[in-house]
């Protein structure tokens, strides 16, 4: 704890009459695409299994924190201890079969209490079975949030399936609409057949983003791979030919499995 408040101390002074001029200047909103970018830092430090990456990673994040709590003590809003209480508070009212005599066997039991208390005690029941799934949220984030409260109550198939028939479903309908070639028709069936594999993962307990980012990275992997047996192959990859690019490629991904 007196690390934290030492660096408590540290945000204070930045922000103090003297202070860093930069920090000084900085807003909530200035601050949105730092607090983003460090997330996603913490996320690929864990994708890393780097352990000393991931403790840089977790204080950079938690700077953040620091900082916008700071910003709001200023303004006579809240300071960092009110964002404290407010999160144990929050965890000792969402676990009543921890802190209290409730019971919750499974976790799939925890989520649904989950559910019913922020409907309740938190008052958080938004118009709409699906709504409170922030937009700002990635595209395949928000799509998962979605349907997973779809499911919650009710709309959903009965296993997977089902949702891999609805997947080839809209392959095809995305076929179609290529041989007709309508851009915005294309668009259309390609964002379908997104949510489809996205309700997909859902049935196979995959996170899409978490998919996608593996994905990512086995691609760079890989073709960094290729070009290092490129060039010590003497070979362009710019110039070269398709059939010697796959060929290459095939070399990559036995030696970056």
């Amino acid at each position: 704890m007196d690390e934290f408040r030492k660096l408590v101390g540290i945000m204070e002074r930045l922000r103090s009459e003297g202070g860093c001029e930069w920090d000084r200047a900085q807003t909530h909103a200035t601050l949105r695409q730092y607090l983003l970018e460090e997330a996603y830092e913490v996320l690929d430090a864990i994708s890393r299994k780097n352990p000393d990456s991931l403790c840089e990673e977790l204080g950079d994040l938690l700077l953040q924190v620091l900082f916008h709590a700071q910003i709001s003590r200023e303004r006579g809003e809240f300071d960092i201890s009110d964002v404290i209480r407010s999160i144990s508070g929050k965890m000792i009212r969402r676990h009543p079969h921890v802190f209290s005599n409730a019971t919750a066997a499974t976790p799939e039991a925890v989520s649904l209490q989950w559910d019913h208390i922020k409907k309740t005690m938190e008052n958080r029941n938004p118009a709409s079975i699906i709504g409170g799934v922030p937009r700002t949220f990635p595209s395949l984030l928000r799509a998962a949030k979605i349907t997973k409260k779809a499911a919650r109550a009710g709309f959903d198939w009965e296993n997977s399936g089902q949702v891999l028939a609805k997947v080839d479903e809209e392959t095809e309908e995305l076929k179609t609409a290529i041989e007709r070639g309508d851009p915005d028709e294309i668009e259309h069936e390609f964002g379908d057949l997104l949510f489809a594999l996205v309700n997909l993962a859902r049935f196979l307990r995959i996170h899409p983003e978490i998919a996608m980012s593996g994905a990512n990275r086995r691609f760079e992997k890989r073709f960094r791979a290729m070009e290092i047996i490129a060039a010590e192959s003497g070979v362009s990859i710019e110039n070269a030919d398709m059939e010697t690019l796959d060929r290459l490629w095939e070399k990559a991904k036995r030696i970056s499995r």
